[in-house]
């Protein structure tokens, strides 16, 4: 309930807009009169009331007066000023102190009414935006893990651009990145798919998790960094070192590497391959670094797992046969959402150019990389292998059987057409289902939410695109429709005489029975009481 003050040197102002004016149906309680100026400061000063409603012309204080005395130590109070005189003086102050009304004597209460209720409305919403900017402050701080590894996901793949910015972002979000040396180590669950592939998708988490805690536990027991789960299989790590470490700081990761490594063994009898990467001075480099360790855990393939990979112990392709793995990722990612057949040929072709003789394990490199970055977008998607080719493993089992390029270039192109062509089914279905979850939970919740926020959290989709999903689909707004929704439950409760209007506002979510009242109307063009009234009458027509 909001309060008001009043004051007025007129007794019979004063005291009959107390009485005559039904508060109570405004959500209004008059905290306070006062006589003047001076007493009407002292007591806002004292009961700090929502609103002040004040003759302009009185003695000792007038009212413009005690209005620049009470603004000056409370700001949020609203004022409505009341005078004899349509006079532009008093206007002009009126409008430069930010007056909320001015009502000209004597009063008519329906437009002091009114005023009152445009008053309520400017502070309602001023408090509701004070609470979700609180809430969404709430939720950015509770968010901070997720932000900082959502930060560390983007910073290893490349996807951002200018280090003053990167820098500006992590201060931001509480990461210390400045005047460091870093390494990236990548760590993979070795032979994932052939031996846990048929697990649960709990299970999965619940081993990578195990992992990581592991990593905690050793890695970053005595060194400072990040860890980011990659896939279900695979975790990425960044350390940072001071620069006076740097002389010795290699030999502590591979130490601190190889005691990770036994420590899932014996714990979790998981075999795990690292690759770390050198050491750079440059947050820009990371990218480079981590796909550095990517590779070195790829040449387990032409060796055995279980093993610490150093990057520069790697023998690198001929410059000729090189291959950049984030160029590939951003075109096959482009081909998946956009691209046509053709496109996927092309691109194939240019991959696996049969003039240049390839080695065989730079093909075999290549290909897994492929496949892994088609396996990385599926699993951001939230899907599989298994979901489209109904196997998990049939797409590696059958790449470990070809022995001729063409065949291998044909089954990725169909990998990858067959990946394309689901999406562009699945898509169109995705937005009526996503339409289908947010009806289902404002259905459940209409009375608790409080913003589209709220809605759309537990669907993992940002309130701007699942808005434009909604519209789209619908033809309302999220908030359209979540008003549709309590304005017909209203509609329903108000056909039982027995429900108070107040008790029907906070069935429907609203926090005060005036702004129900004012969005009822809105909506139906009638009042509650009229609504009611038409309804039992209507009803009465009908038993007759």
């Amino acid at each position: 309930m909001f309060s008001i003050l009043i004051v007025d040197d007129n007794i019979s102002d004063r005291v009959g807009i107390k009485r005559l004016i039904d508060w109570e149906a405004l959500n209004i309680e008059v905290i306070g009169l006062a006589v003047d100026g001076l007493e009407g400061y002292q007591q806002a000063v004292e009961l700090l009331p929502d609103f002040i409603l004040t003759d302009v012309s009185m003695p000792v204080l007038d009212g413009i007066k005690m209005t620049e005395k009470i603004k000056a130590e409370l700001p949020d109070i609203k004022f409505i000023f009341m005078s004899c005189f349509d006079d532009f003086e008093y206007l002009k102050d009126a409008i430069s102190l930010e007056v909320h009304g001015y009502i000209l004597k004597p009063i008519n209460l329906a437009e002091l009414t009114s005023t009152i209720e445009k008053v309520i409305k400017l502070k309602q919403a001023e408090m509701d935006k004070v609470h979700d900017d609180h809430m969404l402050r709430r939720q950015i701080q509770e968010s901070m893990p997720v932000l900082q590894e959502q930060l560390i996901r983007d910073l290893l793949y490349g996807k951002l651009d200018g280090e003053e910015d990167i820098r500006h972002r992590m201060a931001y979000l509480g990461m210390d990145f400045a005047d460091k040396c870093y390494s990236v180590l990548f760590l993979q669950i070795d032979n994932y798919d052939l031996l846990y592939a048929d697990i649960t998708v709990e299970n999965k988490h619940f081993m990578i998790y195990r992992v990581q805690q592991c990593v905690e536990e050793t890695i970053m027991l005595e060194m400072h960094g990040y860890v980011t789960n990659q896939q279900n299989n695979s975790l990425a790590i960044i350390l940072i070192l001071d620069l006076a470490e740097r002389a010795d700081a290699i030999n502590q990761i591979v130490n601190r590497a190889n005691q990770c490594k036994e420590y899932v063994k014996d714990k979790l009898d998981l075999p795990i391959t690292i690759g770390i990467s050198d050491l750079s001075t440059s947050i820009m480099l990371l990218p480079k670094a981590f796909e550095s360790a990517q590779y070195a855990v790829t040449s387990k393939f032409f060796s055995s797992g279980n093993r610490i990979i150093m990057a520069n112990e790697v023998q690198e392709p001929e410059r000729e046969f090189q291959y950049n793995i984030l160029e590939i990722k951003s075109k096959l990612d482009w081909m998946i959402e956009s691209g046509q057949s053709q496109d996927i040929i092309t691109f194939i072709d240019h991959l696996f150019n049969t003039e240049l003789h390839y080695p065989p394990a730079f093909i075999k490199s290549l290909t897994y990389s492929i496949i892994n970055v088609v396996q990385t977008y599926l699993i951001e998607r939230n899907e599989s292998f298994g979901s489209i080719f109904g196997d998990d493993l049939i797409v590696w089992s059958k790449l470990q059987k070809f022995e001729t390029i063409t065949d291998i270039k044909q089954w990725m192109i169909q990998i990858i057409d067959t990946v394309r062509n689901f999406f562009a089914k699945v898509d169109s279905g995705r937005y009526q289902k996503i339409v289908d979850d947010i009806k289902w939970i404002i259905e459940e919740r209409y009375a608790e939410i409080e913003n589209v926020g709220q809605i759309v959290s537990s669907l993992y989709i940002s309130s701007s695109h699942a808005n434009l999903i909604f519209k789209q689909q619908t033809g309302h707004t999220i908030f359209d429709y979540l008003i549709i929704k309590r304005m017909e439950a209203a509609k329903q409760m108000l056909q039982d005489p027995y429900i108070k209007i107040y008790e029907i506002a906070e069935k429907t979510g609203y926090k005060t029975a005036s702004y129900f009242a004012a969005v009822f109307k809105e909506y139906t063009g009638l009042t509650s009481k009229q609504y009611r009234d038409n309804t039992r009458s209507e009803r009465l027509r009908q038993h007759d």
